[in-house]
């Protein structure tokens, strides 16, 4: 894997665990719901909170996946195709069914990492 695909796979990478760090370790707080574009009230709810977190360690194995795939994996360039593949399917999916700005920003760096390994490889 080029240094600039194995760049951009740990910035996608570090960007869903923040995600994570969002949904998981601070579910209720005033940076996720403006993240999110819900209440804070909302967060708050206990049932909320279960989704969030369950989404957050979902957002934590596709890092642990990417970052696997970068320093890892005798079979890199495969399996960050894969994770990237997910995260770019989810934020469409996001994209149609919450807000069209995840595709812009969970999608795009996602999208700039698989063209690059795509290119450079």
């Amino acid at each position: 894997m080029s240094l600039i695909s194995s760049i951009l796979v740990v910035i996608v990478a570090l960007e869903h665990f923040y995600i994570m760090y969002l949904e998981t370790i601070v579910p209720a707080s005033a940076k996720t719901a403006e993240t999110f574009k819900v209440s804070q009230e909302f967060t708050k709810n206990k049932t909320v909170q279960t989704l969030l977190k369950n989404q957050g360690i979902y957002n934590a194995l596709f890092a642990v996946g990417l970052l696997y795939a970068v320093f890892f994996s005798v079979n890199g360039f495969e399996i960050a195709i894969l994770f990237i593949s997910f995260i770019i399917m989810a934020a469409i999916y996001g994209s149609l069914t919450s807000t069209a700005s995840i595709l812009l920003k969970q999608g795009g760096p996602a999208i700039l990492a698989l063209i690059s390994l795509l290119v450079f490889h």
